[in-house]
This record gives C-alpha cells, structure tokens and sequence, in this order.
C-alpha cells in the first residue's frame, strides 16, 4: 500500500552498492602515487579515510597511462561495477532485468557511446521497449539527478518500475602533476557503484520534493579539464565553504516548502565529499555526531566515489538504523555548476 502521507509518490524500494575487488590501504597508495613530500602525502594521512577500492591490479600499478589505457580501463570497471550494483539491487527488490520500464544512469570518470545506459540495457538483458537516459558530466550530484529523472518519470506512470545506477572509476582520472589539487583529489577519491529500485508501492521512503540549487558564480570550482585528452581535476579549496553553505540553504528549503523544521528531520543521507566538507555541514546545520555517522562511515570505509556515494551513505544508513513510518529525512550530494542537489525523503 501506499504511505497515507505520500499519495501516488515514487518509493525507492531497495538499494546496493559494489566495489571492485582489490582493497588499497590509504597509506599504499600514498606511496603508489608516488608523493614523498610532507604536505601532499599529509592530504592522504589527514583524509579520514583508512583506505580505498580501487580498479587496479596492485601488482601492476602505473602513473603514466595513456588516455585510451585510462578509459580502456573506466569502460571495464564501469560496465562490471554497473552490472554487479543493479543485479544485488533487483534481487533485493525482487524484479528480473525485463520487469524494468526506464533506467536512469550516471557517470563522469570516463566515455562511452553508446552510453552507459545502453551498455547496461545490454549487460543486464532489458527489454527492448525499456526507456532510459544518460546524466553525464554532473560529477558527485548526478546520482540525485538521476533519482530526480526516475521520480519524474514514475511520476507521469505510476505503475512503472525504475532503476537508477551511478557508477564512477575515479583512479581512471588521473592526472600527476604539481598541482595541489592534484594530490587532494587522489587522496580522496575512489571507484564503485550504487544502485537504487524505485516504484509506485512497496516499502520504502518516499519521494516527496527535488530540489536544485545552482551558484554559478562559482562554475570553476570544480570539474574535469582534458589536456592532452587526459582528465584532470579541478577542485577549489573554496568548494568545503561553498559546498556546506549550500547544504544549509538546500535544507531550508525542502523543509519550508513543507511546514517542517529542522527537528523534524530524523536521517541525514549527506554526500561524504571529504572530512572538511562534512565537518562544516554539520557545524552550519547544527547537526549532531549520529547525523553524520553514515556520511563518517562511508569515507572512512571507502573514500569519495563521487556520484555514487550518496548512494552507499543510504545504503550505510539503513544498515545503521530502522527508520519507522512518518520518519523524515534528507539527501542531499554536491556537484560542479556549483550545484547542490537534495530530496526530501518520508518513510
């Protein structure tokens, strides 16, 4: 049945998660990375993060592949990581691949054409009439962009069924070179795949409200530039200032546009964009310790897989806690634009 408080909203009905094989100790990759100075190897000790899943083959580790080795190398971890993801995720919902009608993915470590959706279309054996769409390029926000496009198209049919996959293999965007940034952005980021089922019934939190909020004063803040064809990443220290003031304002107003205050909100599903990051979110919201236990947990454990996440501090929330009907909570992830991007859950 339908939750009495939520008519007609779109559910998400189970979730998942993969991480490839091989384990990498923060420290081991320290060294891999090959910093030797105090400041950028302190980016790696300072990081609260104790190690990372990487989709690399630790006897066989290199700073200098090419562009096509780097995206050789996205596009087979992507389409592993995707597939593992979405299959734990459909069994836990209890769906085949065929009773799918739309498929929402997202990446932005790598390239694809056909298109990531297409590529899993094709891994998970869909039916042929299945709709999907691709977000690209959205980087650590577009796993809520993709929810939001699977709740609207749930929205205009009801009695479809959905699935979101946002998988990114961040080691297949490395650049070395001297910039600061450089060494920040390989202390922190790491490779995996979440995955979520949503329908019209079943148990689940509902959708109530998206939200977008856009800054684009700040549009350099952060992204991908290519030289050489190669990723590098852009990362302003700007971003744990600018990124936590917008967490603030996102939870405002979701929770305004519902007559709901701050107290109201029970679960906490906020991005683990970094310890900084998190550390200001929660001073700005005045959020307590367990508030941001799932957010904690899931840098520690695996560091920032970008846009899938917030999809693994769901999943760790749920794992941490028994959320009961009439709980509110808040997901929110942070993204170049700059641009938050949050959701209003209700179970």
């Amino acid at each position: 049945m339908l939750h009495p408080m939520a008519p007609g909203k779109p559910k998400i009905l189970s979730v998942a998660t993969a991480t490839p094989p091989h384990y990498f100790p923060q420290s081991r990759l320290a060294e891999l990375a090959g910093y030797s100075d105090a400041q950028r190897s302190g980016f790696f000790a300072n990081s609260d993060i104790e190690g990372r899943y990487l989709w690399l083959d630790p006897g066989h580790v290199r700073t200098d592949e090419s562009a096509e080795e780097l995206n050789d190398r996205f596009q087979q971890g992507a389409r592993e990581l995707a597939r593992g993801a979405a299959l734990s995720c459909l069994e836990r919902a209890g769906w085949s691949p065929g009773d799918l009608d739309f498929v929402a993915t997202t990446t932005c470590t790598g390239r694809f054409c056909p298109s990531l959706d297409a590529q899993l279309i094709h891994d998970l054996g869909c039916r042929s009439d299945v709709q999907r769409v691709h977000v690209g390029d959205s980087g650590c926000a577009s796993a809520m962009v993709a929810l939001q496009q699977a709740a609207n198209h749930l929205a205009a049919f009801p009695g479809h069924r959905a699935l979101v996959v946002a998988v990114e293999i961040c080691s297949a965007a490395y650049y070395l070179d001297d910039r600061l940034e450089s060494a920040v952005a390989h202390a922190i980021f790491a490779d995996g795949a979440g995955a979520l089922a949503l329908g019209s019934a079943g148990e689940g939190p509902s959708v109530i409200e998206h939200r977008t909020l856009f800054r684009s004063e700040h549009l350099d803040a952060m992204g991908f530039t290519y030289p050489g064809g190669r990723p590098r990443v852009t990362l302003s220290k700007d971003v744990r200032r600018i990124g936590a003031s917008m967490m603030k304002e996102m939870t405002a107003t979701l929770l305004a546009s519902h007559g709901l205050k701050q107290e109201d909100v029970a679960h906490w599903v906020l991005h683990s964009a970094g310890r900084r990051v998190i550390d200001q979110a929660r001073r700005l919201l005045g959020l307590s310790d367990e508030d941001v236990a799932a957010a904690r947990s899931v840098l520690r454990r695996y560091g920032n897989m970008s846009s899938a996440t917030v999809i693994f501090v769901l999943e760790e929330l749920l794992r941490r806690t028994q959320p009961v009907p009439g709980d509110w909570g808040v997901m929110m992830a942070l993204g170049p634009g700059f641009a938050a991007e949050g959701a209003l859950l209700r179970w």
